[in-house]
């Protein structure tokens, strides 16, 4: 059997996040046992084991997915990508009775149809177990088990996707409004704020309630992913089944006992619903959700973190996007001394209307949406 099944080989695997959040996603990799670490665009390298790539999976918080590089070379054409594809030996990673997909990046005028290259790909894999057992496995996209394809000019790496579905499915967001902050960029900004579980947390205009309820999964070392049970990684020959439960099982009884101040409030009284269900659902009983107008709210508390993320009048619209934005930094600076603020907005000619001096101004991307995520430090 191939080196490849051995679980204590160190492999290079390529973990994919969010652009701004490569440097949190580095911390948590080495905390996590990763070695030789490279921040690269939207993705970080590292080497490690395959307890490693599980943990990564299961405990990690602003990762996407984890990919296994398995064949990298460079290809000309179509027909040099399906022999280049076709050459690894696919019945070695996976059986005829796994469903698969592919999953292209492409970032070459060689290959101008990406669509015609995942169906080459697909056709090449599909092809090799029919040279051996006269029979191809099924492709669909709602497969067991995902291959990635990166093309750049005539480079090609191939990767096995260790993942499935992105990590930003949790799973405890049942209940959601019109423009929900994913989950893995929720948790990077908390990092990326330098909050930590002994301050209070308040966030004005919660939504779903996702901002509190990543903070307080990370404030009680749980496990992001407790509520989710398939991972592509379990369709590989190479699963350790024993490896994997033993890493869940020691992750799952690794709760701190802290105690946690946060606090969720949106004038949106539906929205308040949600979130309660949300953090209930996942037995989050800690965070207290208030249906309230962030404007006639008044900190307890001396000092803490306020986080928002207010509307960017593109997914949910603001009759007067300046206006509203000024009038949050007029409240944050009369009511909120001695605090620190962090905002998250697409809408970057709003922003300049806060009116208050920023500490930290930090790019990241809302989906599609290019966004500043900002500190105030309010004195």
């Amino acid at each position: 059997m191939w080196e490849f099944y051995k679980s204590d080989m160190v492999q290079t695997y390529l973990i994919k996040t969010f652009h701004g959040l490569e440097g949190v996603l580095s911390e948590e990799l080495l905390s996590l046992g990763g070695k030789e670490i490279v921040q690269l665009n939207r993705a970080v390298s590292c080497k490690g084991n395959q307890e490693m790539a599980y943990r990564i999976n299961y405990e990690c918080r602003t990762a996407l997915s984890v990919l296994l590089p398995i064949k990298s070379g460079r290809v000309s054409d179509e027909d040099e990508l399906y022999q280049f594809v076709y050459d690894i030996e696919w019945y070695h990673h996976f059986t005829l009775e796994k469903s698969f997909w592919i999953d292209v990046t492409c970032f070459s005028n060689r290959f101008r149809n990406t669509l015609y290259v995942a169906q080459k790909c697909k056709d090449a894999v599909a092809d090799r177990f029919r040279s051996k057992y006269h029979k191809r496995p099924s492709a669909r996209k709602d497969s067991d088990l995902r291959i990635n394809i990166y093309i750049s000019d005539d480079e090609c790496v191939v990767s096995l996707d260790l993942t499935g579905r992105p990590l930003f499915h949790r799973g405890y967001r049942i209940f959601k409004g019109e423009a929900p902050i994913n989950e893995v960029l929720a948790c990077g900004l908390l990092k990326l704020s330098g909050w930590v579980p002994d301050t209070v947390l308040v966030d004005p205009m919660c939504g779903s309630g996702t901002f509190l309820i990543e903070a307080a999964l990370l404030g009680l070392n749980r496990p992001c992913q407790q509520l989710r049970s398939n991972f592509a990684l379990m369709h590989y020959l190479d699963y350790n089944r024993r490896l994997w439960e033993s890493i869940k099982d020691e992750a799952d009884h690794e709760d701190r006992d802290i105690e946690l101040s946060l606090l969720g409030m949106d004038i949106d009284r539906q929205m308040m619903r949600f979130a309660r269900k949300n953090a209930m659902g996942i037995d989050l009983h800690m965070i207290n959700w208030k249906s309230k107008d962030f404007f006639e709210w008044r900190p307890e508390e001396e000092a803490g973190c306020i986080i928002i993320n207010p509307p960017y009048d593109e997914r949910l619209s603001l009759e007067d996007a300046i206006e509203f934005y000024r009038r949050l930094g007029d409240h944050l600076k009369q009511n909120c001394a001695g605090w620190q603020a962090w905002i998250i907005s697409s809408n970057l000619e709003a922003l300049k209307h806060i009116g208050l001096k920023t500490s930290k101004r930090i790019k990241v991307f809302n989906g599609p949406l290019e966004c500043r995520f900002v500190g105030i430090d309010l004195y």
